[in-house]
């Protein structure tokens, strides 16, 4: 699990410590990523999960148009599990 967001590494830092968050954060300050995934906004990004595979293929998206929204983990976890 990872996760990408236009912030700053400083800014991940600060927010995964304070949020007891222990996976990788990468930091998407030119949108690049977010513009190849199609969630790229004016100067922001659609808050997003992807669900890919091991071989790369995004097998389920879940989107929102709140930015504040968050998935909550069982939703993650029942969505993979229905990935075969």
């Amino acid at each position: 699990m990872l996760a990408i967001s236009p912030q700053d590494v400083d800014s991940h830092e600060r927010w995964a410590a304070k949020e007891g968050f222990r996976f990788p954060m990468l930091a998407d300050v030119d949108l690049a990523v977010a513009e190849s995934y199609g969630v790229r906004r004016r100067s922001s990004v659609k808050r997003t999960v992807f669900l890919v595979d091991g071989g790369g293929t995004v097998r389920h998206r879940l989107g929102a148009d709140l930015r504040a929204i968050f998935y909550k983990p069982s939703t993650i976890v029942r969505d993979l599990a229905r990935i075969d």
